[in-house]
């Protein structure tokens, strides 16, 4: 790699490309200058003499910096080609907004929010620095935990970088593979194909070019979105994926980041920033509740927080509790499952509620994962491997228990601790759910048995007269 001179020399069109890129990146985060200084350590004077095109002789740390607070510098620039690593478009391909804001490349399908990603800084600069190494993303975690946020907002940032624009495709209508492969096959080619064809936005008739496709709940068609991906990526050198699922993807050449729910925790040494979890819930509150004031309540919010496991969909529908529930009444363990299981979340998921979403993961199960997960359900809130062979009741044999738990945690039912040992844990939400199916099935079965104890005792009463 040459060494990289403290300042670079910029000729005219460097400074243009430099200037529109500050500009765009910045505009679609919605930053100031001021707000891009305090994220990046850059001072605003600079910043503005670098969008102003003033400066034609910034220092590298300078530029370095800018890059990182806008997700763009996975990699050292070179001296030759300050702005091409080779591994991301180059910024001269992105359109000038600031003297043509109708330049933005076309975008299809769903979009983003537009509300803030609270907590969310560290996933968001991760799929934006993996977009310069691999061309395939896959956003794995459980339901409810802001895999699409993520995934539309890093496709929102990444959007000027590609001139075929951003499609986006929503799966879960499609027929799960392991009950209609054949039909579950066609339909997915059907619809990957028709946003990757060249009417969906290339401009000009000049072929696919740079385009971004989103797809969006791929759990129950992995191994088909798996199979196309690698035709799709053979076929487009210009083409780059971003996938979100529940269950990780069998492709060798994609690059996997797991969503984490929310921190429920301060993190060490601070003393003034709120955890995650409770921003997000406060934030929800005082878009529905404005006059409603928490400041004196934190540690019980912190509290609703750790019992939903920071998990942000569920702390959104708890928010819009308080609109018809004290916050002490929500602590209440069953108070607060009721409510989650049957407020409609139609706007914040394409589940109605959070017991669909839990449902629709636990139906993709097979038997012997299902038998399993109800044993876990019953275990502390984290467990170690060592303890399920003695606890569960399904006659597994220990190493058949490693690889049901290795596929619970693939399909992301169970969450894993990864420390020096490795700790297990079911979310809250998937906890109840699960313990009121089985009470639900036990009394179905329980009364079906009545039911048929009561047909052959009337069966032989008859007889008997």
């Amino acid at each position: 790699m040459p060494i990289l001179k403290e300042n670079y020399s910029f000729d005219r069109t460097d400074i243009r490309q430099l200037r529109d890129f500050l500009v765009n990146q910045r505009r679609l985060s919605g930053w100031t200058q001021e707000e891009l200084s305090d994220r990046s350590g850059v001072s605003v004077r600079t910043i503005r003499n670098l969008e102003t095109g003033s400066n034609t002789n910034p220092r590298r740390t300078s530029v370095n910096l800018l890059l990182t607070a806008l997700g763009a510098s996975a990699t050292a620039l070179s001296e030759s080609a300050p702005w091409d690593s080779g591994r991301r478009p180059a910024l001269g391909q992105s359109p000038d907004l600031h003297s043509d804001p109708t330049a933005l490349p076309p975008w299809q399908g769903p979009r983003p929010l537009g509300d803030a990603l609270v907590g969310r800084q560290a996933d968001l600069e991760h799929v934006l620095s993996a977009a310069q190494r691999s061309r395939l993303i896959v956003l794995t975690g459980p339901g409810g935990v802001g895999k699409t946020r993520i995934a539309l907002a890093a496709a929102s940032r990444l959007r000027p970088m590609f001139q075929g624009g951003v499609a986006v495709a929503e799966l879960h209508d499609i027929p799960p593979q392991h009950l209609e492969p054949a039909s579950s096959a066609v339909e997915l080619t059907r619809v990957v194909r028709r946003l990757t064809s060249n009417e969906g936005g290339a401009r000009g008739g000049a072929g696919l070019g740079r385009r971004l496709l989103v797809l969006d709940s791929a759990e129950h068609v992995s191994q088909q979105t798996a199979r196309i991906a690698r035709q799709l990526l053979d076929e487009h050198p210009g083409l780059q994926i971003i996938v979100t699922s529940r269950r990780a993807l069998a492709v060798g050449a994609a690059e996997t980041w797991e969503v984490e729910p929310l921190s429920c925790d301060q993190r060490d040494g601070s003393d003034t920033e709120l955890p995650s979890a409770v921003e997000l819930f406060l934030r929800r509150v005082r878009a529905s509740l404005p006059t409603l004031d928490l400041g004196n309540r934190l540690p019980l919010v912190q509290q609703l927080c750790r019992l939903l496991d920071g998990m942000p969909l569920a702390i959104e529908v708890a928010a819009r509790g308080l609109r018809s529930l004290p916050l002490t009444t929500l602590l209440h363990d069953g108070t607060l499952f009721h409510l989650l299981a049957h407020v409609d979340a139609g706007d914040l998921s394409r589940h109605r509620t959070l017991s669909d979403s839990v449902r629709w993961s636990y139906e993709l199960l097979p038997p012997p994962h299902r038998q399993l997960l109800r044993e876990l359900s019953s275990l502390p809130r984290t467990f170690s491997l060592d303890t399920i062979p003695a606890q569960s009741g399904g006659g597994f044999g220990s190493t058949r228990v490693a690889h049901l738990l290795a596929e619970l945690a693939d399909v992301s039912l169970v969450q894993i601790n990864r420390g020096q040992q490795y700790r297990y844990g079911v979310h809250a939400l998937v906890r109840h759910w699960v313990t009121q199916e089985e009470a639900s099935t036990d009394l179905g079965r329980s009364t079906e048995q009545g039911h048929d104890r009561h047909v052959l005792a009337g069966s032989a009463w008859r007889r008997a007269i």
